[in-house]
Parts: C-alpha cells; structure tokens; sequence
C-alpha cells in the first residue's frame, strides 16, 4: 500500500473510532448531546476531510508528501504539477466538491452559533454547531464508499 493511501485509511479508522466513542457517550446522556456532538463533530469533520485529502494526493501519484493535505482537488493543483488532463477520478471528484451533497457539506466550514445560556448550564454560553451523529456517520460512509470504488479502479490501472 502506498503511503498516501494508507494516510487515507488510517484518518478514516480515526473518524470511525471518534464516532464510536461519540455515540457511547451519547448513550450515556452525562453531557448536553449539542455540547458532545459541538466537542466531537469538528474533529470528525476534521479527520474525514484529511482522509479526502490523503486519497486525493493517493488518485494524483503524489510521492512526496506535504504534512498536511489538501481538501480540495483546486487545493491539489495549487501545490501539486499535475498531468493534463486530469484522470478521470479527480474530474469527478472536483465536480462532486461543487455540487449541493454530502461531499459539498463535509468540505464546508460550519458556523457556530451562541446556545442558550441554560443548555450550557448556569453563567455559561457555548458556541454550538447543528451536528448530528447521522450527518458524520453518512459522511463516513459515503467518503469509505468512494474510497473503495476508486481503490478499485486505481488497482486495475
């Protein structure tokens, strides 16, 4: 495997372990779900994007890695000489990252708004995200999903 890929899968084992250990203490109901999902979601968010990243240095042939990667394919190019073309697999990637979906969603910042000062507890005010369990594990899913597709179609080539 080579090392961009395994970066990939290793920031995806990653976002699957915080999504785990966030629903078990989801279950537990000790803290306010907007407080945990607000603690965790970022760094789901953060981990699945450097997966995104990793994959895509992976599909561009990348051998000398930056520290960190990029999330986007015009990321890509910026600090990357690529062939022209593009290979079809980053064409249809910057095609995803453009358009309304869960690839779009999953590489935008969101915004934090002030939660009620009597969610956060009493004097207290959180700045709060509407993230949700379902939202991370969808992104997971559909970013292992392409991953695996586009595996497959890399290993062939």
């Amino acid at each position: 495997m080579r090392p961009a890929r395994a970066l990939a899968n290793q920031k995806l084992y990653h976002a699957a372990l915080h999504q785990r250990m966030l629903a078990r203490e989801l279950e537990r109901e000790d803290v306010a779900a907007g407080v945990l999902l607000e603690a965790v979601g970022r760094s789901v968010q953060q981990q699945l994007r450097d997966a995104y990243g990793w994959f895509l240095l992976e599909l561009a042939a990348v051998e000398d890695l930056p520290m960190i990667p990029p999330h986007s394919v015009a990321q890509l190019r910026e600090g990357h000489a690529l062939e022209t073309p593009l290979r079809g697999e980053l064409v249809e990637l910057k095609n995803l990252e453009r358009r309304p979906g869960w690839l779009l969603e999953l590489l935008s910042d969101r915004s934090p708004s002030i939660a009620a000062a009597s969610s956060a507890g009493p004097g207290l005010s959180l700045l709060q995200s509407d993230w949700s369990l379902a939202e991370l594990q969808a992104w997971y899913e559909e970013l292992e999903g392409l991953i695996e597709r586009m595996s497959d179609s890399l290993d062939e080539w």
